[in-house]
């Protein structure tokens, strides 16, 4: 798989972090998708958006629903920090 961009460090919040626990979700996968360009769930617009900011180097966000729960992960513009985090946290 490709990467489109760096995540710089990857981080993942409490939410996460207890939802792989209790239902056994490996990030990793996700993280691949996102990091190779494929957004997940994102509407047209986010996808374009996050297209564009390929070459404007602006926020990336992807949305995935592993075992029906939504995830978002998220690359700031600077390409320093990416983070894995549920809805209500971002």
């Amino acid at each position: 798989m490709k990467r489109k961009f760096r995540l710089g460090q990857m981080l993942a919040t409490i939410g996460v972090l207890e939802l792989c626990k209790h239902k056994h979700i490996d990030l990793g996968p996700l993280i691949d998708r996102h990091v190779s360009g494929d957004w997940g769930g994102v509407d047209e617009l986010q996808r374009e958006a996050n297209d564009n900011a390929l070459k404007a180097r602006d926020t990336i966000i992807s949305v995935y629903h592993p075992h029906g729960v939504r995830v978002l992960i998220v690359t700031d513009a600077e390409r320093s920090h990416t983070v894995a985090m549920l809805p209500h946290e971002y």
